[in-house]
């Protein structure tokens, strides 16, 4: 046996061991290479006779002798290179030592170059690495570290890819892993690609190999084709605690066909054309028969595919006869991210982004058209439904993007606190919310008559005016109000500005629970024209609400179904049947089916957290700067004609319930007033001079001193009354049950406007000369 078979560890190239008997191996070889560098360093200074010559000769010899006969066998066992490893520290050394032998004298390098070889021979590690140890693995160790063999703590991926070379040996490598859920150490479901070597292809394995690789169950791990790829690469699917969406869509066609298109199941006669597979989802391109309008029952589907929750299932049509249906192995849109300025900024098409469709795309509407100009809009959704984020995130994009938002938060305040402060103007209550939009009239028909003077006919963003957007949220309140005269006029002025406003720049939204007639003013082109724009809706409380936003908009074959409060990872079912608390689901806040162009998305508003009954991610993104407020000119013209706009950040009729409570004691208030004379304006338009306050409403069919069915001897019953003292107006009603509230109201400001009647505080009526 030569002096390097001595010399090398007789181990089992085979052989897996513990990664402490590999760091041992390596410890001993550094150490005698320590050992000889020392003997190298002083041998030459005490010896150099011919035995050094000889000894040190003799072993380069031998080992080149050794290398070239093992080359000569094939079938030795070691290939080529591991016999080279194993001669490299034998013959560097050799060398070493002799030219340390040649050197006359003492020289430092000789100490430096017997250093150099130990430090590089105990980096390379050469023996242990010829002697073919295998670490035996753990899910947390692996032979790699500092210096490539000693033990240190291996990520999913690196464990994954040393697994699958310990199963299969040096025939293939598995790269690109990557993790179904790496944030889960419960769901070890991944992919990857298996590399062959240079010009092979990548063997078969049976599924039992495969299993047995990563020690998954039967069946869970495949291996399939890379597109565009040839045999020397091969996709791994492992999925041992989720499904299989390819293998699952190997059978879709058949389903499809038994449980779907067949006679008298859900969808008779829609064919499935096509489908694909991607991470979590199944998409499936189908098609009714030609001359057949397309039609796919949501309910129906979800039952034929053992769906549970309906909103794993999505559906879309092109209105004629071919769809696109989704089905997600959980809810698409089960979490979403938080708003940024880049989102809510315009685009040069007038759009911002207000969350996340359920395929991932953004969800974008328009601020304004470019090609139509201002649009109108509805949102549909009970409490809770995410109605106020919706709002806010629409408002805080209209500021960063230029746009004048005023809003009417019938509530009181309470739907949009967020907003207060932050917009042009935030009218609080019906009362100043009707005076807000009778502002917005006065606004629309300045700009209208401008328009005119200029020979325009559509709107033009910044020349000269800004867009105006209205939103008016908890609507229904105004719309429905007891109060007779403002309920009209709510109606009438809604309608207006959405038939016309359009052209001269001034939108209008309305959020509402409920698009029922009666909750709109019985006023039907409210609701139709609403829709004509963006039309958002969330979860409703009611079948009706949800057929009445469709009705005229969805595309033909569309199929909604209801939204529910709460969604669960693993289903509604599973939740019930594991005794799940309600709590443990995910609220559907947000989510909501956008429609727009014709178009329904499924999509989820961006996240935003509640603290303290406000939201402050969303108040953020308002932004410190001034709200955006109207041109000189037409805040003059408003002033002049409304008396309100320099009132708006006051909120004083806040408090009333009436528009005759609001006005019973505003000074000046006539019914009638002369027109003063126009003056020139910024916008380079005339405009009214500024007059003393006007009680408004005196141009429309239903304001307070406009009731053509006032009865007569009203005023005198009331001056009676009054004879006898002081007031309050609910008194005066309360006396006079055989007429309106309203005509009351009317008559008192009548009365005061005759100078018969005065206000002596806020709804208490007196005599003038009392």
């Amino acid at each position: 046996m030569s002096t390097i078979d001595q010399a090398a560890p007789a181990v089992d190239t085979t052989k897996r061991v513990p990664g402490h008997v590999i760091y041992r191996s390596v410890l001993a070889e550094r150490t005698s290479y320590a050992l000889a560098a020392a003997g190298m360093a002083v041998g030459p200074q005490l010896d150099d006779s011919a035995w050094s010559y000889l000894a040190s000769g003799g072993i380069g010899l031998g080992t080149l002798a050794w290398l070239y006969a093992k080359t000569k066998n094939t079938n030795h066992g070691l290939g080529a290179i591991t016999r080279a490893q194993r001669a490299i520290p034998f013959l560097t050394a050799a060398g070493t030592y002799v030219a340390n032998l040649i050197t006359p004298g003492f020289n430092w390098w000789e100490i430096v170059d017997a250093a150099a070889w130990a430090g590089l021979m105990g980096w390379m590690a050469p023996l242990t690495r010829s002697a073919g140890l295998v670490l035996e693995l753990t899910e947390h160790q692996a032979p790699t570290g500092g210096t490539g063999l000693a033990p240190r703590e291996l990520t999913y991926t690196e464990f994954l890819a040393a697994k699958w070379a310990q199963a299969t040996g040096d025939g293939t490598r598995l790269v690109s892993i990557a993790p179904y859920r790496a944030d889960r150490a419960d769901r070890p479901d991944f992919e990857a690609v298996v590399v062959a070597q240079a010009g092979k292809a990548v063997p078969t394995f049976t599924d039992v190999q495969l299993a047995a690789a990563f020690d998954f169950p039967v069946g869970t791990v495949r291996m399939r084709p890379v597109q565009g790829s040839g045999p020397g690469r091969m996709r791994l699917v492992a999925r041992p605690t989720s499904e299989d969406t390819e293998a699952a869509a190997e059978g879709i066609r058949g389903l499809w066909e038994t449980a779907v298109a067949a006679p008298g199941k859900a969808a008779p006669g829609v064919g499935l054309i096509e489908h694909r597979t991607e991470k979590d989802r199944i998409v499936l391109l189908v098609a009714s028969p030609p001359g057949k309008t397309i039609y796919l029952p949501h309910t129906a589907i979800c039952s034929a595919f053992g769906i549970d929750d309906p909103s794993r299932l999505v559906i879309e049509t092109d209105g004629i006869r071919m769809g696109v249906v989704s089905i997600y192995k959980s809810n698409p849109l089960m979490k979403v991210r938080k708003a940024t300025v880049e989102d809510l900024t315009m685009d040069d098409k007038g759009r911002i982004t207000i969350g996340v469709c359920h395929d991932g795309k953004p969800a974008r509407m328009r601020l304004w058209d470019p090609g139509q100009g201002a649009l109108r809009g509805i949102t549909a959704g009970v409490t809770g439904a995410g109605k106020s984020v919706l709002q806010n995130l629409i408002l805080a994009g209209e500021k960063r993007s230029g746009v004048v938002s005023w809003v009417g938060d019938v509530q009181g305040g309470m739907s949009l606190p967020e907003a207060e402060g932050r917009v042009d103007w935030f009218a609080k209550g019906p009362v100043e919310t009707l005076l807000m939009l009778t502002a917005a009239h006065a606004a629309m028909k300045y700009r209208e008559r401008i328009s005119n003077e200029m020979g325009r006919g559509d709107f033009a963003l910044g020349r000269p005016w800004p867009l105006i957007n209205i939103t008016l949220d908890e609507i229904n309140r105004l719309l429905s109000h007891p109060d007779e005269a403002m309920r009209k006029a709510t109606a009438y002025l809604i309608a207006d500005i959405q038939k016309t406003g359009r052209k001269v720049g001034i939108g209008i939204r309305l959020a509402v629970q409920s698009l029922h007639l009666k909750d709109l003013g019985d006023d039907d082109a409210i609701r139709q024209q609403g829709k004509v724009g963006a039309l958002f809706l969330m979860r409703t409380a009611s079948s009706s609400t949800k057929e009445m936003g469709l009705d005229g908009i969805a595309p033909a074959g569309f199929q909604m179904e209801n939204i529910p409060a709460r969604i669960y990872e693993n289903g509604q079912i599973e939740a019930l049947f594991s005794g799940q608390d309600d709590e443990d689901g995910e609220s559907t806040a947000g989510m909501a089916y956008m429609f727009l162009d014709g178009r329904a998305k499924f999509m989820r508003t961006f996240f935003a957290q509640k603290v303290d009954g406000v939201y402050p991610d969303l108040i953020a993104l308002y932004g410190d700067e001034p709200a955006n407020g109207l041109t000189r000119g037409e805040a003059e013209a408003v002033q002049a004609k409304v008396g309100l706009y320099d009132l708006r950040h006051t909120n004083p009729y806040a408090d009333c319930d009436t528009l005759a409570q609001a006005f019973s004691d505003a000074p000046g208030s006539t019914p009638a007033a002369s027109a003063p004379a126009p003056t020139t304006s910024t916008d380079g338009g005339e405009t009214a001079a500024p007059a003393p306050f006007v009680a408004p409403f005196a141009d429309i069919p239903f304001g307070l001193d406009n009731d053509p069915g006032e009865e007569p001897g009203l005023q005198d019953q009331i001056l009676d009354l009054l004879a006898d003292g002081p007031k309050p107006l609910k008194d005066l009603r309360a006396a006079l049950p055989d007429f309106q509230p309203s005509s009351v109201s009317n008559a008192c400001s009548q009365l005061k406007a005759k100078g018969l009647a005065t206000t002596r505080k806020r709804g208490v009526w007196q005599l003038t000369d009392s």
